[in-house]
């Protein structure tokens, strides 16, 4: 992984955890921009090399997400976890492996989906930038 923290502290093992995650999710091959806990913002590859460009990029698509319908989607992953994706780019996954039942029928209760999406919805409004991962290749 390539991280670029934007933050004067060190990760938390949270932050690191997600990126983790994300990247496993991607194939580590997919730059993005971390927002907080469980949530990031897809970011084109080619700006990879300029922060300031991610940095523009990660802020317009939070504003896009702030100020259009939540759309989104979800989707039970191969490791259990939940994924919400919702519209330019902003993804959150659960903090915790679905449930049996959930993982079994291949989708997630709307409570646990309700607030992955309110989480990247806050994170969205707040509009700060934790760190990059810098891994497309």
């Amino acid at each position: 992984m390539k991280i670029h923290p934007l933050v004067q502290r060190e990760l938390s093992k949270t932050e690191k955890q997600t990126i983790a995650h994300f990247c496993y999710y991607f194939d580590d091959k997919a730059c993005f921009a971390l927002l907080g806990d469980y949530t990031i913002v897809a970011l084109s590859a080619e700006n990879a090399c300029d922060l300031e460009l991610l940095r523009q990029e990660a802020l317009e698509n939070m504003e896009t997400v702030r100020n259009t319908p939540p759309d989104f989607q979800t989707y039970v992953m191969d490791d259990s976890f939940g994924l919400v994706a919702m519209n330019a780019g902003v993804y959150g996954v659960t903090p915790e492996q679905l449930t049996d039942e959930e993982v079994q029928a291949g989708r997630m209760g709307v409570a646990t989906a309700l607030g992955v999406r309110g989480q990247c919805l806050e994170l969205c409004h707040a509009g700060e930038i934790i760190a990059f991962n810098l891994d497309a290749q």
